[in-house]
């Protein structure tokens, strides 16, 4: 017996291993067309994931623009006004100064005035209510705190009235709806030392 080992034997028994390991890995064509099927339909389904996302974010996305627009149209009713009644405004200044002009100078108390007074009157009030109709409204600021969301300070005069109250209105102000029109021109009190 040859007790010698052939170099090569031991390198043909691994070739022969390798082979067989091999030969149990490769897959048959009923094995690779199940992998392929297993794949496509990840892939398929992981597609389907995506677009599914992507039509919910377009869907969220087109409803946020629906609610957008309605809220700007509603905007746009409600404060579409909002330079014309700005503009209005020195025209109801003005009536009140003409008004004031009669109800404080005893010279246009007598009789011949009587219907101008009247008629100024008239106007005002016909004017007041179409403001109002149109959701501009007064704002009452007299002998009230003094608020710097509806009020702007021109000065401040010692006064026996708490500190900050509006004791005299020198324009009046107004609001469209909720939002501040104009601010009242107000002089506030301070304390008398």
């Amino acid at each position: 017996m040859n007790t010698e080992k052939n170099p090569n034997s031991n390198d043909e028994s691994n070739i022969e291993e390798s082979s067989q390991e091999s030969a149990n890995n490769v897959e048959t064509p009923e094995q690779q067309e199940n992998l392929s099927e297993q794949s496509t339909q990840e892939q398929l389904e992981k597609t389907i994931d995506e677009l599914n996302n992507k039509v919910l974010r377009l869907l969220a996305e087109n409803q946020n623009l629906r609610k957008n627009h309605e809220r700007e149209k509603e905007d746009i009713l409600k404060y579409g006004s909002f330079n014309f009644a700005s503009q209005i405004l020195s025209l109801t200044d003005n009536l009140d100064r003409a008004f004031s002009i009669f109800k404080n100078n005893d010279k246009f108390k007598d009789k011949e005035f009587v219907d101008i007074k009247n008629g100024i009157e008239l106007i005002e009030k016909e004017l007041l209510i179409t403001l109002e109709k149109n959701n501009i409204t007064y704002i009452d600021c007299l002998n009230k705190k003094f608020d710097p969301n509806f009020h702007q300070a021109l000065s401040e005069v010692e006064s026996d009235k708490d500190h900050g109250t509006v004791i005299e209105e020198i324009q009046k102000g107004y609001m469209l709806h909720d939002r501040l029109l104009r601010p009242s021109l107000v002089n506030i009190a301070k304390s008398a030392k």
